[in-house]
């Protein structure tokens, strides 16, 4: 059991609370607290959220913290929260405070831009909190997306050598240890430094669990009046918009600039991702408060949902279009190939029918979108190979939750393969389970068949 839990420091991440807790904690290695720390071995921490513990470890937190304030106010959840439904707000914070549910699950996570490939930090941060508190720590603020600069110290962020994402997190990295102090870069300009207080503004209000109001809404009010909606409040010019947004982000260093097709799905209620909505609502002078507390009437809100694009403001260029959306296309493919969105964890059957629902557009539009078709050409795969990966993943799931002998009836309600499609899948097996694992699957099916 883990002897010594630190207190957590204002605007921690709990990911670093952690890497703190294993260096006073006095264990050898990263890999031998993390056994204490989590569920099973196979279990990795996450960077921005809570991760799977052990039933001992999470009891011995609860007593120092409330769960909900852990994720409320040292993960990530406000970013990716902050714009979805209330229902669905409240049922991603119970799922991460009680079943340590994957967060892929419960919100689009998109892939990294090249500027937050890792983990950010402040020079002057870094000098402030070893006066203060003895030692450096990972800053929750600093790691939103797109997020350039310290609004406290009013210089830039920098890339630390520890990777943001959490499937490459096999140690804990303490920021004391992983950070040296370097000199601080102050060639901010005003309006960069505004916008980064604006998100973080936006990102440190507590989560309201009961507003209603979509952002799609809150965006075309904001719009009233401008150039970017027709006078009749039907139409909105989005290719001015998005015109306007990459010339003025561009000028403050932005990286991760929305596009049009980004904006589009964000008017249209289809997409509430927090960079997105963020930059749309600065650009267009929407105050943060504003953002968070609505004042719009039940009438303000069907206009915004009855607005549309002009066929004219659609682009053309599939080219565009299609680099614009494989990311996105790569990202859900590969979700739904290992299981991240069904909320179980079951390899899932990738098929251009389901993806393109996930995704959001017509399937008739992959025609002219050959590396989006390419992304689904990678997990394409037949019936019986899916029925062999959910067997395999099944299997193993078993092996590590039962501890002992795994039974036919056991494999066949996690799988959901039934016995006679199990058969149809063995010569699949090979590839998915290995000789070892392939052999104690092909035996348990086998003796399935059996009457009795």
């Amino acid at each position: 059991m883990i002897g010594f839990m630190p207190e957590i420091y204002p605007d921690e991440l709990v990911y670093s609370w952690f890497c703190r807790c294993f260096v006073h904690s006095g264990y050898p290695t990263s890999k031998a607290f993390l056994g204490e720390l989590l569920f099973n071995r196979h279990c990795n921490p996450s960077k921005e959220f809570v991760g799977h513990l052990n039933p001992e470890m999470e009891q011995e937190i609860r007593q120092i913290y409330p769960m909900e304030e852990l994720v409320l106010e040292h993960t990530m959840f406000p970013q990716y929260a902050r714009f979805i439904g209330p229902e669905n707000k409240k049922n991603a914070l119970h799922r991460l405070t009680n079943d340590f549910c994957d967060a892929h699950h419960l919100f689009s996570i998109l892939p990294r831009d090249e500027g937050d490939q890792y983990l950010k930090y402040c020079p002057l941060c870094i000098v402030e909190d070893r006066e203060i508190y003895g030692e450096a720590y990972w800053h929750r603020t600093h790691q939103i997306r797109n997020m350039p600069v310290c609004t406290k110290h009013k210089c830039r962020l920098e890339n630390s050598g520890v990777p943001a994402k959490s499937s490459q997190s096999f140690i804990l990295e303490p920021a004391e240890m992983a950070l040296e102090e370097r000199q601080a870069r102050n060639d901010v300009i005003p309006l960069e430094w505004e916008f980064a207080s604006y998100m973080e503004e936006i990102f440190q209000e507590p989560v309201d669990f009961e507003g209603s109001v979509p952002a799609s809404a809150i965006l075309y009010a904001g719009m009233e009046g401008t150039k970017y909606l027709k006078s009749t409040g039907k139409v909105r010019n989005t290719q001015l918009l998005a015109d306007g947004m990459q010339g003025y982000f561009k000028e403050i260093h932005i990286k991760d600039i929305a596009s049009i097709y980004q904006i589009q799905r964000t008017l249209s209620g289809q997409r509430t991702d927090f960079s997105i909505v963020t930059q749309i609502a600065f650009f267009l002078g929407i105050p943060a408060h504003g953002l968070l507390h609505p004042r719009l009437s039940k009438e303000q809100i069907q206009k915004s949902q009855d607005a549309r694009c002009p066929k004219g403001d659609i682009p053309e260029d599939w080219n565009q279009y299609d680099e614009e959306m494989l990311p996105i296309f790569q990202q859900t493919a590969k979700g739904i190939y290992q299981g991240k969105l069904n909320g179980m964890g079951r390899p899932g059957r990738v098929t251009e029918r389901l993806l393109c629902r996930a995704v959001g557009i017509s399937p008739h539009r992959l025609g002219n979108m050959p590396k989006c078709r390419g992304a689904l050409e990678k997990y394409e795969e037949s019936y019986e190979e899916n029925w062999a990966r959910r067997l395999a993943w099944a299997y193993g799931k078993l092996k590590v939750e039962k501890e002992g002998k795994v039974y036919w009836s056991d494999l066949r309600r996690v799988s959901g393969v039934k016995r006679e499609r199990a058969g149809k899948a063995l010569p699949y097996l090979k590839g998915h389970a290995g000789r070892g694992m392939g052999e104690e699957i092909t035996a348990l099916v086998l003796e399935g068949k059996q009457p009795g």
